[in-house]
């Protein structure tokens, strides 16, 4: 299945990090998750002829029931 087919709902967005290694990729999904109303990292991948590792989430537009940092900044 295509990651596309899961782009149907308006406001929803789906983000890829792409770095060195699978632990930055992990660490940088996981911050943009912790701030904004996003899933979980997926599994790290390579993409072929490509350097490095990525992985995928999805995030919708509106914030969290919470309220969550949609400003994007570290709390303080």
């Amino acid at each position: 299945m295509s990651h596309s087919a899961h782009l149907t709902q308006p406001g929803l967005a789906r983000i890829t990090v792409h770095a060195a290694d699978a632990e930055t990729v992990g660490a940088v999904a996981y911050a943009i998750a912790a701030h904004l109303n996003a899933t979980g990292p997926s599994e790290p991948y390579r993409i072929p002829g490509e350097a490095g590792m990525c992985v995928s989430q999805y995030a919708y537009a509106q914030p969290p029931p919470d309220g969550g940092n949609q400003g994007g900044g570290v709390d303080r």
